[in-house]
Parts: structure tokens; sequence; C-alpha cells
């Protein structure tokens, strides 16, 4: 390892929603390209990252789920993290700006003697909120969005705001990584604004990670897309009809990436929520303490505090969708689904295809090589000899003996 700096572990912790998807993306994208630059991408895909993080946070297996264990996942990346020969590495899960200040410890101690590095992102609460309303829809919430609003606003101890604050509190989550990470390597990096570029976001990104941002060449990735208002009311009204004990990977496979970015994300109509009147204050008092709280502290601000402050057009309430729209993005949630099922159905039937032919190819292939074996054997061993030949006789005698009983014999 060399380098102007003593070799590092980025924690890319999130938070969801604010442009981690879009960042993994990136990185995965331009992976070698950003190894040359002296970054390494751990591992063969984000899914291990995804794993690792779920394995350090504690959260048991369902041995019913159809996907890879992730028990033992972190010492896995950890032991990748290890053995690469990088100025600096990285493991990006959204999901880790929740972790406890135990789990905190034993991420930072497991990645000793690189010197750990915290990446954090940060949002306006004015869009983020309806933001991850449309995420926890997706993930089989019920609630409507003015009810989520403001359980999230008016609790952080219970419901969603639980969970939400968890990852949403930059105060919060600074003051549980401060005993472990020095603030100076407790990097915030705020989400810029709509009408900024595309890639501002992977500039303030890559100059925490000390490489150039031309080393990632590749910016056409997918993000994770946005529904409009009438397009996640119309998914909450379907979670409302699914079953309660729909296996959680369902739901992430067919509800999430299926109906909702396959499908729903693709209709361009859609009005995005705005805050509901009553709660404006709240979000306001929240943010203005937020701001005033972060400038006191000594972490490495990439952006500006000034973005986290409310956004005055989502501070009014805008007007709910009609049924007359949602019964529209029913429709086209309909004709969506065939679509892709028509898309699945002719990728299954593809697939059985080859596997015919392959078993039929590879079934002619055995049945050469015994025959070969067999006659190779017969021309060695008299007793092959006889032994075949008494098997040649039977079957002659078998079909024979079927002929005989038929109505065409003797014909």
């Amino acid at each position: 390892m060399s380098g102007a700096f003593p070799p590092r572990a980025y924690l890319h912790i999130g938070a969801p929603k604010t442009g981690s998807t879009f960042l993994q993306g990136l990185l995965w994208a331009n992976r070698t390209a950003l190894r040359d630059a002296g970054l390494d991408v751990l591992g063969p895909g984000q899914g291990m990252h995804y794993r690792a993080g779920h394995d350090l946070r504690d959260i048991p297996f369902d041995p019913n789920d159809p996907g890879v264990d992730w028990t033992g996942a972190w010492d896995q990346i950890v032991r990748l993290a290890q053995e690469s020969d990088a100025a600096s590495v990285i493991i990006s899960d959204e999901h880790l700006a929740s972790l406890t200040r135990e789990q905190i410890q034993r991420a930072v101690s497991t990645l000793t003697p690189r010197e750990t590095h915290v990446i954090y992102g940060a949002r306006d609460l004015t869009s983020l909120i309806p933001s991850e309303w449309q995420e926890y829809v997706k993930h089989g919430s019920t609630a409507t969005y003015e009810d989520w609003a403001r359980s999230v606003l008016e609790s952080q101890r219970r419901g969603p705001g639980r969970w939400f604050w968890s990852v949403h509190d930059p105060l919060d989550v600074v003051e549980r990584w401060s005993g472990v990470v020095a603030p100076q390597r407790f990097h915030l990096v705020t989400m810029p604004p709509p009408d900024a570029p595309r890639d501002t976001l992977w500039h303030r990104f890559a100059t925490v990670l000390h490489v150039p941002a031309a080393a990632a060449p590749r910016r056409e990735v997918a993000g994770n897309p946005s529904l409009g208002w009438a397009e996640a009311e119309f998914l909450r009204r379907v979670n409302e009809e699914l079953p309660e004990d729909l296996p959680r990977w369902h739901r992430s496979g067919l509800v999430r990436d299926v109906l909702a970015t396959r499908v729903l994300a693709t209709r361009q109509e859609g009005i995005r929520p705005t805050l509901p009147s009553p709660l404006a204050s709240l979000v306001v008092e929240r943010a203005q303490r937020t701001v005033e709280g972060l400038r006191a502290t000594e972490v490495d601000v990439v952006g500006g505090l000034e973005e986290l402050t409310p956004d005055p057009s989502r501070l009014s309430g805008g007007e709910p969708p009609t049924e007359a729209t949602i019964a529209a993005v029913g429709v086209h949630a309909a004709a969506g689904l065939v679509r892709v099922m028509a898309t699945m159905r002719d990728d299954r039937r593809r697939a059985e295809r080859k596997l015919r032919a392959e078993s039929t190819s590879r079934t002619g292939r055995l049945r050469s090589r015994v025959r070969t074996t067999a006659l190779a054997a017969e021309a060695r061993s008299e007793m092959v000899h006889r032994l075949l030949q008494r098997y040649r006789d039977w079957r002659s005698s078998g079909v024979s003996d079927a002929q005989a009983t038929t109505p065409m014999a003797g014909a």
C-alpha cells in the first residue's frame, strides 16, 4: 500500500434517499478505473455489502428466504479489506447509519489497521419526508402520506419515526460515531439542490475519497426513482390488499422492484407530494436545530449546511390525487405488469428450451460413451462378449414377442 495518507477504509453509511443508489451504481460501473486510482470497491458485487451490513446489524437470516444467507458476511468483507493492497477500500450500505455504538465499535476495530472514515449523506427534510414515505410504501406500508409524516415528526421513539430518525437525524448519527471515529474523519455530504448538475453529488463524494471525479467516466447508472403522489397512493392501496404473511423477499422482489420500479416509476405525469401544511412548523424548527447543532461540531462538511434548510416551495400543502387519477395509474400498472410478465415468460421458455437441448445433448453423449466403452471391453474380454451377446439375444427376443402380440403381426 502506498499514498500520501495511511491506508483507509471508507464506510459509506447512507443515509437512505440521499443519492446512495446512484453513488453505488457509479462505484460498481467504474470499479476497474477506481481501482487504478487507488480505491478498491470490495467484493464481487453490491449484494455482498448489503449482506455484510445485515450481518453487522445482527439481523437474523430467515431460513425460508431463497436468497443468500448473510451470516458471517461482515467477517468475509473485512477479510477482503485486509487482503487488499489498495490505498483505500470502500464498503457502501445505506442502512449502516442505524448502527448502535457497539456495532460501530465492532466495525471500526475489525477494519484496523486501516484508518476508518465515515461518509454520511444528509438532505433537506421537506424533500426527504415525501421521498421516504414512498420508500416505506414500496416495502409494504399501508399508511397514508399525511398519517405517516405526522407519525414521523411527532415521535422519534416509536412507529416509523424510530427507524426514520435512526438514519436521518444527523446530530444523533454524528454523536453515535463520535466516540469511535474522530470528527475530522466523519464526512457529512449534503444533497445538492434539484437544479444542480446531476454529477455534483459524485464530485463531492469523490473529493472525500481522494480520487479524481474523472476516475468514474461511466455516469449513466440506475438510481432509485421516485414515484408521483398518485403512483405511491395506488401502491399503498395494493399493499392493503396483499396478505400480511407475504414473504419479505416477495415484497422487495415483486412489489418494489417490479411494480414500483419497473412499472409505476415509468409514468411521468405524477406530481410529487408536498409537506402537509400543519407539519410545516415542525419541519422548520427541526431543520434549524439540526443546522445549528452541526455548525457546533468539527465534522467535515462537504457541500453546504444551508442545503439542509427547508425548501419554501415544499412547505405549502399540495392537493392529494383524485380517484380518477389513481384509477388511471391502475390501468397503467396493469398494462405494465402484462408487459413485464410477457418478457419473463419468454425468458423462462427460452431458458427451458436451452436446458432441454443441453439435456438431450448430454444424454446422447453419455449413450455414445457407454456404447464405446462397452464395445472396447467386449473386444478385450470373452466374458464381456458373452454377456453382451446374451443381452442382445434377450432384447431381440423381447422385440419379437412384442411384435407377435400386435394386431399387425403376421400380416
